[in-house]
Formats: structure tokens, sequence, C-alpha cells
């Protein structure tokens, strides 16, 4: 069976732990963009897979990210490169360029760069039946988020902010709620919510402008696609 994560901030790998997702049953790891609240664990998964007991990979890891994470995977790891090596098995890096489509186990990957401070690649997962997941990673408001996401049946979209409280580079909830409704999609997950009094506000504010299903991501949270 194919099983993938798509970011991992600080603290992925113990959470996973703890809902019961196997590391050791993931062989790829997608990352949008080099920041270190989404890259953080990626170490820590390296590390495990070389260190758990009685466990080796008869495949490398396969690390998947936008043009120049491999140079930035180079770097992180160098002062632990002996420990994070992620075992015999090794690393392969795949660096998806704007535009591009690969096969990764049953899942047709698109990869398009959107609009951040640095290179920040959007994700869309299509299944054999043609049903799809869009994770934007970091963006604001841009044209090709929306050529992304179009009639997906799940938008996993960064929420920075809500309208009183925008983030440069980022999307406030107004902008996700435009985006779902012109990108049609069947329902939003709002994640990469930075610290607001009241999150159900973002809730509202996406709302005011589309109509469909708006859930706020917590851990362990399943969506059918």
């Amino acid at each position: 069976s194919f099983q993938a994560t798509v970011d991992g901030g600080s603290g992925t790998l113990r959470r996973q732990s703890e809902l019961g997702i196997d590391f050791r049953r993931t062989d790829t790891l997608f990352f949008t963009h080099i920041h270190t609240d989404h890259t953080l664990d990626l170490l820590h998964f390296l590390f495990a897979s070389k260190y758990t007991p009685r466990f080796r990979r008869d495949r490398p890891v396969r690390v998947v990210g936008p043009p120049g994470f491999e140079a930035f995977l180079d770097r992180v790891r160098d002062p632990v490169v002996t420990w994070t090596d992620g075992g015999e098995a090794g690393i392969e890096v795949v660096e998806m360029k704007d535009g591009a489509d690969a096969t990764f186990g049953p899942l047709c990957v698109r990869a398009v760069v959107l609009d951040h401070s640095v290179t920040n690649i959007g994700f869309r997962f299509t299944e054999p039946g043609g049903r799809s997941l869009v994770y934007t990673g970091d963006t604001a408001a841009c044209g090709a988020a929306v050529d992304l996401a179009r009639d997906a049946q799940v938008l996993v979209s960064e929420c920075s902010g809500d309208g009183g409280h925008p983030m440069p580079g980022h999307l406030s909830a107004p902008e996700v709620g435009l985006l779902a409704a012109e990108a049609s999609v069947d329902q939003v997950v709002l994640t990469h919510l930075y610290p607001l009094p009241d999150d159900r506000i973002r809730v509202g504010e996406v709302a005011r402008h589309y109509a469909g299903p708006v859930h706020l991501a917590t851990d362990g949270t399943r969506f059918l696609v």
C-alpha cells in the first residue's frame, strides 16, 4: 500500500505515532517549500528510518519538493549527515518544476508554483478515478491557486489570518472563500492557522464567499476524497 506525508513541521512524527500512523509504511514525503514550520521533522524522519530497531527500508526514502530542495536538504543535513541518510537504502530527492506531473504510487501528482516569499509548490493529488485533493502550502491569493484547485473534491488551504489580521504572502479567510468559490471545490479544510482569538471567525469569513462545507483542520480528522 502507498502511504505519504505532505509537509512536516515540529512534532509531526510524534503526533503520527499517537494517531496510529506508522512512519515505517511511509516512503514518500512531499514538501511545498523550505520554511521550518513545514520541514523541521524531515531530519527526525530520516534519523528514525536509520536507527529504529529491527527496521530496514528496502527502498530509498523519496523526498519530493520544489526546485532547490535537494540543496536545502544537503545544507540542513550537513552537521548530522551520517545520522540522517535514511539508512542503507538512502534518500532519493525529486524536484518538481512548475506545471510538472508525476506518478507516485497510485496517484498522479501535479505541482504548481504559487505566490510566496520562497518557492512554494502547491500539490494536486489525483487518484485513478479522477478525484482530487489539493494542498496549497503557503501562498498569497493568485490565479495559479485557482487553476490548481479547479473542481477538486477537497481543498486543504492555508488560512493564516482572518480579515482583520492579514499576513503578507499568505491567504486570509476571505481570500480562501473567494478561492474556493472561484475554483468550485467540493469542500475546504483550513490549515496553517496563525493564533487568533477565535478561529470560528475564519470559518464564517470563508462561508461569506463560499457555500460548501468548511472545516478547521484538527489532528486525526479524516476526509473522503
